[in-house]
């Protein structure tokens, strides 16, 4: 009788325990469609499926074990978003993955939350504080590919870690929303870490195959004719786990070594 009172202590325990202290991986959700006219020195115009883009994010980590936050539009301040930074990746060990993922404006200071610009060095900060060995920062946003030239990124991090940014377009490029609810970069972003990426079928999604998938469907998308090019970037191996994903993850209603970088631009541009 004793032993069954216990084990039923246990998993109720076990029900109630908080989900972040029982997951590996953490991601924070960030999408901005409903900016103020005017942020810092930018005039801004509001976007269409950015808040989206986050939503989506946000069910697709989750419904792959990753503890997760969300942040839109008007609570999307940078006080706000280093917050949730702190508070979700503070409790990462050495093993677990962290993503911050962000879809919005970007400018040539980094990315526009709804009162001002977070700066790459803000977000270099909180990478560092975290214990975590895989990082990864996706951006979605127009000319996100300069954040890779921030010298804050050299000489940061050590051997071990594994630092990736995932960025939407080149130096120069736009990002582009489309027709349906999420943007091109996010949509087959989404698809990929879904499963579609998983060339070998092995349930879990490399960095390599991410990279592959998400730059050939966009580059190839008749919507944008070869105009936006992905940039995967940093200081990783390229078959470092970036989700171990399950057919249970909803579909979206929308249709190697250490490197410094997979992409086929050398251009910096």
């Amino acid at each position: 009788m004793k032993r069954i009172i216990i084990l039923s202590l246990m998993t109720l325990m076990m029900a109630i325990v908080p989900q972040w202290i029982q997951a590996r991986n953490y991601a924070l959700c960030v999408g901005l469609d409903a900016y103020p006219a005017k942020v810092g020195r930018y005039r801004v115009k509001p976007l269409r499926v950015s808040g989206n883009d986050a939503r989506v994010m946000k069910k697709m980590f989750a419904a792959n074990g990753f503890s997760t936050s969300l942040l839109t539009d008007s609570a999307a301040t940078c006080e706000a978003v280093l917050r949730a930074m702190k508070y979700r990746f503070c409790t990462a060990r050495e093993d677990d993955v962290v993503i911050f993922y962000f879809s919005g404006h970007g400018t040539e200071e980094g990315l526009l939350c709804y009162d001002n610009v977070l700066s790459t060095a803000s977000i270099v900060e909180e990478f560092k504080r975290c214990k975590a060995r895989t990082k990864m920062l996706i951006a979605d946003a127009c000319y996100s590919g300069r954040m890779r030239n921030d010298t804050v990124w050299q000489n940061t991090f050590s051997k071990k870690e594994d630092v990736i940014l995932f960025l939407s377009s080149r130096t120069s490029e736009v990002s582009l929303e489309t027709m349906y609810s999420n943007s091109l970069f996010t949509m087959y972003l989404e698809r990929g870490l879904r499963g579609g990426a998983d060339v070998n079928k092995d349930k879990r999604i490399t960095a390599r195959e991410l990279y592959d998938f998400v730059h050939e469907s966009v580059t190839d998308d008749h919507f944008v004719n070869g105009s936006q090019h992905p940039v995967m970037w940093g200081g990783f191996d390229g078959n470092s786990t970036i989700v171990n994903w399950e057919r249970k993850a909803k579909k979206n209603k929308n249709k190697d070594k250490k490197q410094n970088i997979i992409d086929d631009d050398t251009s910096n541009d």
